[in-house]
């Protein structure tokens, strides 16, 4: 015992219970710190361990695309519905209808009607001889839900015209009404 009493002097009981307290004070913070506590924007990135944040902590629409690794999503990662216009998994069920209209010297219109549920994003006319006739005008239907087209053949050329939609099974843009209690009108690409 004297000879622990030789190294007991004041300075050395304040030193080792200081060093006591700063041991167990680091012990206790770690256990004790939440994420309310810390301030924002005061950790960076790289003191983050990966796989750590789950997704429902990240704040929607704060993540921009310069903050995604290039090739780190799948399409297995990405609802579809969150994709404004068509997506690209709707074209994989592309389907074109088409009418035929034998034409005569008085303009005349064909449509060709998408099945139920799908919209025409494209469409054309074409004559079974140019020589012989014209298509006036050729555009998406009124709703969208075909291609229309007017043409007119010049006397005896017997000349047929044939209208193509190219049609996609579409969501309508959100289950939203407009103001006039109507859905909204799907977006579509016109061609040819």
């Amino acid at each position: 015992m004297r000879r622990i009493a030789k190294f007991l002097s004041f300075s050395n009981v304040v030193a080792c219970l200081a060093l006591f307290i700063a041991l167990g004070g680091t012990v206790y913070a770690a256990g004790k710190i939440s994420g309310k506590q810390i301030k924002p924007s005061s950790l960076p990135g790289n003191r983050i361990k990966p796989k750590t944040i789950a997704p429902n902590r990240i704040k929607p629409r704060s993540l921009t695309a310069r903050q995604v690794k290039p090739n780190s999503l799948t399409g297995a990662q990405i609802d579809q519905k969150t994709l404004t216009g068509i997506s690209a998994a709707a074209l994989a069920n592309v389907q074109y209808e088409s009418t035929t209209l034998e034409l005569s010297w008085r303009t005349a219109s064909a449509t060709a009607n998408c099945p139920a549920g799908s919209y025409a994003i494209g469409g054309g006319a074409t004559l079974s001889n140019e020589d012989g006739g014209n298509v006036n005008s050729s555009g998406p239907s009124p709703l969208r839900t075909g291609w229309t087209a007017s043409g007119y053949s010049y006397p005896e050329s017997g000349v047929t015209m044939t209208v193509t939609a190219i049609c996609v099974a579409v969501d309508k843009p959100g289950s939203s009404v407009t103001s006039s209690g109507a859905a909204p009108k799907p977006k579509y690409v016109s061609g040819g």
